[in-house]
Protein backbone atom coordinates (compact mmCIF):
# COMPACT_ATOMS: atom_id res chain seq x y z
CA UNK A 1 0.00 0.00 0.00
CA UNK A 2 3.26 2.69 0.12
CA UNK A 3 3.37 5.16 -2.18
CA UNK A 4 4.89 3.72 -5.62
CA UNK A 5 8.14 5.72 -7.18
CA UNK A 6 5.96 7.06 -9.86
CA UNK A 7 4.26 9.39 -7.74
CA UNK A 8 6.89 9.96 -5.72
CA UNK A 9 9.11 11.16 -9.12
CA UNK A 10 5.93 13.31 -9.72
CA UNK A 11 6.13 14.95 -6.50
CA UNK A 12 9.30 16.08 -7.18
CA UNK A 13 8.91 17.32 -10.43
CA UNK A 14 5.54 19.51 -9.41
CA UNK A 15 7.88 21.12 -6.33
CA UNK A 16 10.94 21.55 -9.05
CA UNK A 17 8.37 23.38 -11.84
CA UNK A 18 7.36 25.82 -8.93
CA UNK A 19 10.58 26.30 -8.43
CA UNK A 20 11.32 28.06 -11.64
CA UNK A 21 8.23 29.37 -11.85
CA UNK A 22 9.49 31.37 -8.30
CA UNK A 23 12.96 32.38 -9.75
CA UNK A 24 14.52 30.10 -7.12
CA UNK A 25 17.68 28.65 -8.23
CA UNK A 26 17.72 25.94 -5.68
CA UNK A 27 15.21 24.70 -2.93
CA UNK A 28 15.97 23.41 0.43
CA UNK A 29 13.28 21.22 1.79
CA UNK A 30 13.80 20.01 5.57
CA UNK A 31 12.19 18.33 8.45
CA UNK A 32 13.19 16.12 11.18
CA UNK A 33 11.55 12.75 12.80
CA UNK A 34 8.57 13.88 14.91
CA UNK A 35 7.46 16.86 11.73
CA UNK A 36 8.74 14.57 8.53
CA UNK A 37 6.45 15.54 6.40
CA UNK A 38 8.38 18.01 4.09
CA UNK A 39 10.62 15.34 3.08
CA UNK A 40 8.82 12.26 3.65
CA UNK A 41 6.24 13.48 0.39
CA UNK A 42 9.52 13.03 -1.56
CA UNK A 43 11.29 10.29 -0.23
CA UNK A 44 8.95 7.77 1.52
CA UNK A 45 11.38 7.69 4.25
CA UNK A 46 10.60 8.58 7.98
CA UNK A 47 13.79 8.77 10.17
CA UNK A 48 13.57 7.20 13.61
CA UNK A 49 15.59 8.65 16.24
CA UNK A 50 17.96 6.04 17.42
CA UNK A 51 20.90 7.44 19.41
CA UNK A 52 21.47 10.91 17.08
CA UNK A 53 18.77 13.59 16.02
CA UNK A 54 16.71 13.08 12.96
CA UNK A 55 17.42 15.77 9.98
CA UNK A 56 16.34 15.19 6.65
CA UNK A 57 17.21 17.44 4.15
CA UNK A 58 16.52 17.40 0.04
CA UNK A 59 18.38 19.44 -2.35
CA UNK A 60 17.09 20.45 -5.30
CA UNK A 61 19.80 22.75 -7.40
CA UNK A 62 18.44 23.69 -10.80
CA UNK A 63 17.83 20.76 -12.82
CA UNK A 64 20.54 18.94 -11.16
CA UNK A 65 19.29 15.15 -9.77
CA UNK A 66 18.41 15.82 -5.89
CA UNK A 67 20.48 14.61 -2.58
CA UNK A 68 18.88 13.82 0.41
CA UNK A 69 21.30 14.61 3.53
CA UNK A 70 20.06 12.52 6.74
CA UNK A 71 21.29 11.16 9.68
CA UNK A 72 24.48 9.64 10.25
CA UNK A 73 22.65 5.89 11.44
CA UNK A 74 19.18 6.70 9.24
CA UNK A 75 21.45 6.82 6.36
CA UNK A 76 22.24 2.85 5.52
CA UNK A 77 18.50 2.37 5.55
CA UNK A 78 18.06 5.42 3.61
CA UNK A 79 20.47 4.19 0.66
CA UNK A 80 18.71 0.77 0.49
CA UNK A 81 14.84 2.21 0.66
CA UNK A 82 14.43 5.03 -1.12
CA UNK A 83 14.18 5.77 -4.30
CA UNK A 84 16.63 8.73 -4.89
CA UNK A 85 20.16 7.91 -5.75
CA UNK A 86 22.26 10.09 -3.81
CA UNK A 87 21.74 9.84 0.12
CA UNK A 88 24.56 11.43 2.50
CA UNK A 89 25.25 11.65 5.91
CA UNK A 90 24.40 14.92 6.92
CA UNK A 91 27.08 14.90 9.92
CA UNK A 92 29.15 15.57 7.05
CA UNK A 93 27.52 18.41 5.81
CA UNK A 94 30.57 20.64 5.26
CA UNK A 95 31.71 18.20 3.22
CA UNK A 96 29.68 18.07 0.33
CA UNK A 97 27.94 21.52 0.29
CA UNK A 98 30.55 22.41 -2.66
CA UNK A 99 29.22 19.93 -4.97
CA UNK A 100 26.11 20.17 -4.15
CA UNK A 101 25.73 23.74 -5.23
CA UNK A 102 28.14 23.54 -7.81
CA UNK A 103 26.07 24.36 -10.60
CA UNK A 104 24.96 27.70 -8.78
CA UNK A 105 28.19 28.53 -7.95
CA UNK A 106 29.06 31.43 -9.84
CA UNK A 107 25.72 33.04 -9.61
CA UNK A 108 24.36 35.30 -6.71
CA UNK A 109 21.63 32.45 -6.18
CA UNK A 110 17.99 32.66 -5.06
CA UNK A 111 17.48 29.71 -2.35
CA UNK A 112 14.07 28.80 -1.13
CA UNK A 113 13.95 27.43 2.51
CA UNK A 114 10.67 24.92 3.00
CA UNK A 115 10.86 24.01 6.75
CA UNK A 116 13.00 26.90 8.27
CA UNK A 117 10.61 26.61 11.24
CA UNK A 118 12.38 23.78 12.01
CA UNK A 119 16.22 24.19 10.27
CA UNK A 120 18.73 24.26 13.10
CA UNK A 121 20.66 27.28 13.08
CA UNK A 122 24.04 25.25 12.65
CA UNK A 123 23.05 23.56 9.22
CA UNK A 124 21.86 27.26 7.81
CA UNK A 125 24.63 28.43 9.06
CA UNK A 126 27.11 25.86 7.04
CA UNK A 127 24.76 26.28 3.90
CA UNK A 128 24.44 30.50 4.32
CA UNK A 129 28.80 30.35 4.40
CA UNK A 130 29.44 28.06 1.63
CA UNK A 131 26.64 30.51 -0.60
CA UNK A 132 28.14 33.53 1.23
CA UNK A 133 25.92 35.80 -2.25
CA UNK A 134 22.50 33.57 -2.05
CA UNK A 135 19.50 35.06 -1.12
CA UNK A 136 17.40 32.78 1.19
CA UNK A 137 13.54 33.11 1.10
CA UNK A 138 10.90 31.32 3.08
CA UNK A 139 8.75 29.27 1.00
CA UNK A 140 6.54 26.80 2.88
CA UNK A 141 3.90 27.71 1.28
CA UNK A 142 5.00 26.05 -2.21
CA UNK A 143 5.39 22.78 -0.66
CA UNK A 144 1.88 23.18 1.52
CA UNK A 145 -0.50 23.80 -1.34
CA UNK A 146 0.45 20.50 -3.47
CA UNK A 147 0.67 18.76 -0.16
CA UNK A 148 -3.07 20.03 0.70
CA UNK A 149 -4.29 17.86 -1.84
CA UNK A 150 -4.51 14.07 -1.82
CA UNK A 151 -4.09 11.20 -4.05
CA UNK A 152 -6.19 8.60 -4.08
CA UNK A 153 -3.10 6.57 -2.70
CA UNK A 154 -2.91 9.02 0.11
CA UNK A 155 -6.38 9.04 0.66
CA UNK A 156 -6.34 4.65 0.40
CA UNK A 157 -3.72 4.79 3.67
CA UNK A 158 -5.26 7.40 5.03
CA UNK A 159 -8.29 5.97 5.35
CA UNK A 160 -6.27 2.03 6.80
CA UNK A 161 -5.34 4.67 9.64
CA UNK A 162 -8.79 5.91 10.25
CA UNK A 163 -10.15 2.41 10.62
CA UNK A 164 -7.06 1.84 13.11
CA UNK A 165 -8.40 4.84 15.18
CA UNK A 166 -12.11 4.29 15.24
CA UNK A 167 -11.12 0.17 16.77
CA UNK A 168 -9.02 1.86 18.90
CA UNK A 169 -11.25 4.10 20.13
CA UNK A 170 -14.03 1.90 20.43
CA UNK A 171 -12.35 -0.36 22.89
CA UNK A 172 -10.75 2.38 24.98
CA UNK A 173 -14.46 3.23 25.78
CA UNK A 174 -14.50 0.14 27.80
CA UNK A 175 -11.10 -0.30 28.85
CA UNK A 176 -11.45 3.18 30.81
CA UNK A 177 -12.25 2.66 34.28
CA UNK A 178 -11.71 5.03 37.76
CA UNK A 179 -8.80 4.01 39.66
CA UNK A 180 -6.75 4.14 35.97
CA UNK A 181 -4.07 6.70 35.30
CA UNK A 182 -3.33 8.66 32.18
CA UNK A 183 -0.63 6.48 31.14
CA UNK A 184 -2.65 3.12 31.74
CA UNK A 185 -4.79 4.47 29.05
CA UNK A 186 -2.01 5.77 26.86
CA UNK A 187 -0.28 2.55 27.22
CA UNK A 188 -3.78 0.51 26.21
CA UNK A 189 -4.40 2.90 22.80
CA UNK A 190 -0.81 2.60 21.71
CA UNK A 191 -0.66 -1.10 22.50
CA UNK A 192 -4.04 -1.43 20.48
CA UNK A 193 -2.94 0.93 17.82
CA UNK A 194 0.40 -1.22 17.60
CA UNK A 195 -1.49 -4.28 17.59
CA UNK A 196 -3.69 -2.88 14.22
CA UNK A 197 -0.19 -2.87 12.12
CA UNK A 198 0.17 1.66 13.34
CA UNK A 199 2.57 3.80 14.12
CA UNK A 200 2.05 6.52 15.99
CA UNK A 201 1.58 9.66 14.23
CA UNK A 202 2.44 12.04 17.36
CA UNK A 203 2.11 11.95 20.95
CA UNK A 204 -1.35 10.27 22.44
CA UNK A 205 -2.37 12.91 24.96
CA UNK A 206 -4.67 11.58 27.93
CA UNK A 207 -5.99 14.02 29.41
CA UNK A 208 -8.48 13.65 32.93
CA UNK A 209 -10.37 16.05 35.27
CA UNK A 210 -8.54 19.33 35.27
CA UNK A 211 -5.74 18.67 33.10
CA UNK A 212 -8.68 18.31 30.74
CA UNK A 213 -8.76 22.34 30.63
CA UNK A 214 -4.86 22.78 28.76
CA UNK A 215 -4.84 22.76 25.08
CA UNK A 216 -1.90 19.95 25.43
CA UNK A 217 -0.81 17.77 28.06
CA UNK A 218 1.37 14.44 28.61
CA UNK A 219 -0.20 11.40 30.46
CA UNK A 220 0.77 11.54 33.58
CA UNK A 221 0.50 9.34 37.12
CA UNK A 222 -2.77 11.21 37.83
CA UNK A 223 -6.02 8.85 38.19
CA UNK A 224 -9.27 8.88 37.15
CA UNK A 225 -12.13 9.82 39.36
CA UNK A 226 -15.94 9.69 39.06
CA UNK A 227 -17.38 12.26 37.07
CA UNK A 228 -14.28 13.69 35.59
CA UNK A 229 -14.08 13.82 31.75
CA UNK A 230 -11.02 11.68 29.71
CA UNK A 231 -9.66 13.46 26.75
CA UNK A 232 -8.97 11.32 24.14
CA UNK A 233 -6.16 11.89 21.39
CA UNK A 234 -4.95 9.55 20.05
CA UNK A 235 -3.25 9.55 16.15
CA UNK A 236 -2.42 6.31 14.82
CA UNK A 237 -0.49 6.67 11.34
CA UNK A 238 -0.38 3.89 8.89
CA UNK A 239 2.92 3.75 6.56
CA UNK A 240 3.51 7.35 7.37
CA UNK A 241 0.00 8.71 7.13
CA UNK A 242 -2.22 9.91 9.77
CA UNK A 243 -5.23 10.08 11.72
CA UNK A 244 -6.45 12.59 14.17
CA UNK A 245 -9.81 11.40 15.95
CA UNK A 246 -11.03 11.52 19.44
CA UNK A 247 -13.52 12.29 21.91
CA UNK A 248 -14.36 12.51 25.83
CA UNK A 249 -14.68 9.80 27.97
CA UNK A 250 -17.03 11.28 30.74
CA UNK A 251 -17.15 8.58 33.80
CA UNK A 252 -19.54 7.63 35.80
CA UNK A 253 -20.86 9.66 38.85
CA UNK A 254 -21.26 13.05 36.42
CA UNK A 255 -23.01 16.04 36.27
CA UNK A 256 -26.00 16.35 34.30
CA UNK A 257 -24.31 19.50 33.14
CA UNK A 258 -21.06 17.70 31.68
CA UNK A 259 -23.34 15.45 29.90
CA UNK A 260 -25.02 17.85 28.22
CA UNK A 261 -22.25 19.11 26.89
CA UNK A 262 -21.50 15.64 25.63
CA UNK A 263 -24.57 15.15 23.83
CA UNK A 264 -24.11 18.15 22.71
CA UNK A 265 -20.60 17.97 20.97
CA UNK A 266 -21.70 15.04 19.32
CA UNK A 267 -24.94 15.99 17.95
CA UNK A 268 -23.22 19.42 16.16
CA UNK A 269 -20.32 17.14 14.86
CA UNK A 270 -22.84 14.44 13.32
CA UNK A 271 -25.11 18.03 11.93
CA UNK A 272 -22.33 19.95 10.61
CA UNK A 273 -19.65 17.37 9.23
CA UNK A 274 -22.60 16.39 6.37
CA UNK A 275 -22.40 20.40 5.49
CA UNK A 276 -18.57 20.58 4.12
CA UNK A 277 -18.42 21.26 0.66
CA UNK A 278 -15.58 22.12 -1.38
CA UNK A 279 -15.65 25.45 -3.16
CA UNK A 280 -17.27 27.24 0.08
CA UNK A 281 -15.28 29.32 2.80
CA UNK A 282 -13.64 27.31 5.75
CA UNK A 283 -15.11 30.28 7.52
CA UNK A 284 -17.99 28.32 7.75
CA UNK A 285 -16.86 25.04 9.91
CA UNK A 286 -16.35 27.81 12.55
CA UNK A 287 -20.01 29.07 11.97
CA UNK A 288 -21.34 26.01 11.53
CA UNK A 289 -20.28 25.64 14.79
CA UNK A 290 -21.22 28.65 16.47
CA UNK A 291 -25.07 28.95 15.35
CA UNK A 292 -25.32 25.75 17.17
CA UNK A 293 -23.96 26.47 20.25
CA UNK A 294 -25.17 30.05 21.10
CA UNK A 295 -28.52 28.62 22.03
CA UNK A 296 -27.32 25.93 23.89
CA UNK A 297 -25.46 28.54 26.60
CA UNK A 298 -21.74 27.35 25.10
CA UNK A 299 -20.44 30.37 23.40
CA UNK A 300 -18.16 31.55 26.31
CA UNK A 301 -16.90 28.03 26.26
CA UNK A 302 -16.43 27.97 22.90
CA UNK A 303 -15.07 30.92 20.94
CA UNK A 304 -12.32 31.88 23.02
CA UNK A 305 -9.79 28.87 22.00
CA UNK A 306 -11.24 28.73 18.18
CA UNK A 307 -8.95 32.06 17.09
CA UNK A 308 -5.53 30.29 17.09
CA UNK A 309 -3.61 27.78 15.12
CA UNK A 310 -6.45 24.91 14.55
CA UNK A 311 -8.96 26.43 16.33
CA UNK A 312 -11.58 24.18 14.79
CA UNK A 313 -9.34 22.02 12.36
CA UNK A 314 -6.58 21.52 10.16
CA UNK A 315 -5.70 19.39 7.58
CA UNK A 316 -4.39 15.91 7.82
CA UNK A 317 -1.70 13.93 6.24
CA UNK A 318 1.65 12.55 6.91
CA UNK A 319 1.94 15.37 9.78
CA UNK A 320 -1.03 14.73 12.28
CA UNK A 321 -1.04 18.56 11.67
CA UNK A 322 -0.79 20.10 8.55
CA UNK A 323 -1.98 22.92 6.49
CA UNK A 324 -4.49 24.22 5.61
CA UNK A 325 -5.54 25.63 9.27
CA UNK A 326 -8.97 25.70 10.11
CA UNK A 327 -9.81 28.93 12.88
CA UNK A 328 -12.30 31.91 12.90
CA UNK A 329 -10.87 34.36 11.21
CA UNK A 330 -8.56 32.05 8.51
CA UNK A 331 -10.66 32.22 5.11
CA UNK A 332 -10.03 29.91 2.35
CA UNK A 333 -11.26 28.08 -0.05
CA UNK A 334 -12.25 24.22 0.80
CA UNK A 335 -10.91 22.12 -2.26
CA UNK A 336 -11.86 18.39 -3.07
CA UNK A 337 -8.93 16.09 -2.30
CA UNK A 338 -7.97 18.33 1.09
CA UNK A 339 -8.35 15.68 4.17
CA UNK A 340 -9.68 18.29 7.32
CA UNK A 341 -9.98 16.98 10.99
CA UNK A 342 -12.93 19.17 12.02
CA UNK A 343 -12.30 19.70 15.87
CA UNK A 344 -14.82 20.87 18.62
CA UNK A 345 -13.51 21.61 21.91
CA UNK A 346 -15.60 23.45 24.88
CA UNK A 347 -13.60 24.47 28.22
CA UNK A 348 -14.50 25.30 31.57
CA UNK A 349 -17.54 22.77 31.82
CA UNK A 350 -17.38 22.68 35.57
CA UNK A 351 -13.53 23.65 35.16
CA UNK A 352 -13.03 20.46 32.77
CA UNK A 353 -12.66 20.73 28.70
CA UNK A 354 -13.58 18.37 26.15
CA UNK A 355 -12.69 17.80 22.48
CA UNK A 356 -14.07 15.76 19.86
CA UNK A 357 -12.50 15.20 16.55
CA UNK A 358 -13.36 13.23 13.34
CA UNK A 359 -11.34 13.73 9.96
CA UNK A 360 -13.09 14.15 6.57
CA UNK A 361 -12.75 13.45 2.90
CA UNK A 362 -13.54 16.52 0.97
CA UNK A 363 -15.28 15.35 -2.34
CA UNK A 364 -16.47 17.10 -5.95
CA UNK A 365 -19.83 17.52 -4.21
CA UNK A 366 -19.57 17.19 -0.34
CA UNK A 367 -17.21 14.63 1.72
CA UNK A 368 -16.69 10.99 2.75
CA UNK A 369 -15.75 10.76 6.65
CA UNK A 370 -13.00 8.70 7.00
CA UNK A 371 -13.51 8.26 10.68
CA UNK A 372 -17.18 6.58 11.16
CA UNK A 373 -17.08 5.76 14.49
CA UNK A 374 -18.32 8.89 16.39
CA UNK A 375 -20.97 9.66 13.50
CA UNK A 376 -22.48 6.43 13.67
CA UNK A 377 -22.40 5.72 17.39
CA UNK A 378 -25.40 7.47 19.42
CA UNK A 379 -24.98 10.59 21.20
CA UNK A 380 -24.49 9.86 24.57
CA UNK A 381 -21.72 6.65 23.53
CA UNK A 382 -19.03 8.08 25.54
CA UNK A 383 -21.16 8.92 28.60
CA UNK A 384 -19.98 5.73 31.09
Amino acid sequence: MAINKLELAERLAKIRDKMHEENFNALIIYSDEYRSGNTTYFTDYKPINVIEESPQVIFVVEDADPVVMIGRLNSFAAKETIWIDDVRPIHEIDQHLDSIFKPIKSKNPKIGIIGDNLLPVKTFNSIKNNLPEAKFVSCGEMLSEIRAIKSPAEIELMRKAASINDYVLSKIVNKCKVGMTEVEVAAEAEYLGRKMGADIGSATVIMSGPNTNYPAWRPSQRKIQEGDFVMIDFNPSYEHYCNDSGFTILMPGSSDAKKKSVVSCHNIIKEIVPLIKPGTSSLTVYEYMLERLEPLGYSDNFTPYVSGRRGVGHGVGLDVVEDPDLNSSLDFEIQPGMTLAIKLDLHNIESQGSRIEVVTEITEDGNIPMNKLILEESNDYSIL
